[in-house]
């Protein structure tokens, strides 16, 4: 592409723009060394300066990563999840056409009921119902996505634990094996920070930024079967809900606490 001076469109906005397609149309794939600054000034024909803001413009959207010492590399688009469908971690990654699989941390029942509880609040939509937590890491093509604590009544988390959580996902073993319908879902998405156990497990430093998302979900007969706690490292996964302004949605809103 040759950049058109003649249009009102700041020139870094045209290069980052003809980056952008290079890359989504695969001109450049995920892991390869990108053209330097020097290379794309004498490409394009501009300064230093607007090749800079250019290429910030792209490692500023996850789609290239600036290593010192090493250059300036081309990553993997972060997994876009749609929200309004009631869908797991597997189902969704399989419709993008990538490999899920996960690495089971830990099950067994909630060890101190009365502690679990008061750490996490949303555990009262349980009554005093005896509980099973499932923990593990969401991997998408080998790579951590996903951090995630879920907890179910006893009854249901102790019958999944013994299906093959590493290569099936809990929704769809929720409906085969235990013959429950999922009907719906409350969910809100918050950001947070890595803790020590998150960082271990995401392979991310302390205190990276992560999204929180928080779900509890319903039976078909309105009953809470699930909480589910998910850190997600926001370079690997992001969200896009989709807004209509006519119609609003039931139960939709912005929760201001």
């Amino acid at each position: 592409m040759s950049i058109d001076r003649t249009k009102p469109i700041p020139l870094h906005y045209q290069i980052s723009a003809d980056l952008r397609r290079a890359i989504k149309e695969g001109e450049y794939r995920v892991g390869d060394l990108f053209p330097t600054d020097k290379q794309l000034m004498e490409k394009y024909g501009v300064s230093s300066i607007t090749v800079r803001r250019a290429v910030a413009a792209l490692v500023n959207e996850g789609l290239l990563e600036r290593r010192p010492g090493k250059g300036t590399f081309v990553k993997r688009e972060p997994v876009e999840e749609t929200l309004g469908r009631l869908t797991g971690f597997f189902e969704e990654m399989k419709a993008r056409g990538y490999e899920p699989s996960a690495r089971i941390i830990f099950t067994g029942p909630v060890k101190d009921p009365a502690k679990e509880r008061q750490r996490v609040p949303e555990l009262r939509v349980f009554g005093d119902e005896t509980l099973y937590i499932i923990e593990k890491i969401q991997q998408m093509n080998g790579q951590p996505i996903t951090y995630l604590r879920s907890y179910w009544p006893y009854e249901y988390g102790s019958r999944l634990a013994e299906e093959d959580l590493e290569h099936r996902g809990l929704y769809e073993l929720v409906e085969e094996k235990l013959g429950l319908v999922l009907d719906r879902a409350e969910q809100t998405i918050t950001a947070g920070k890595a803790g020590k156990r998150e960082a271990e497990y995401l392979k991310v430093k302390v205190g990276t930024p992560l999204l929180i998302m928080e779900r509890t979900a319903y039976d078909d007969r309105g009953r809470p079967i699930e909480l589910s706690i998910n850190a997600y490292r926001p370079d690997r996964y992001k969200y896009r809900v989709v807004l209509d302004r006519n119609r609003p949605r039931p139960g939709s809103g912005v929760i201001v606490e």
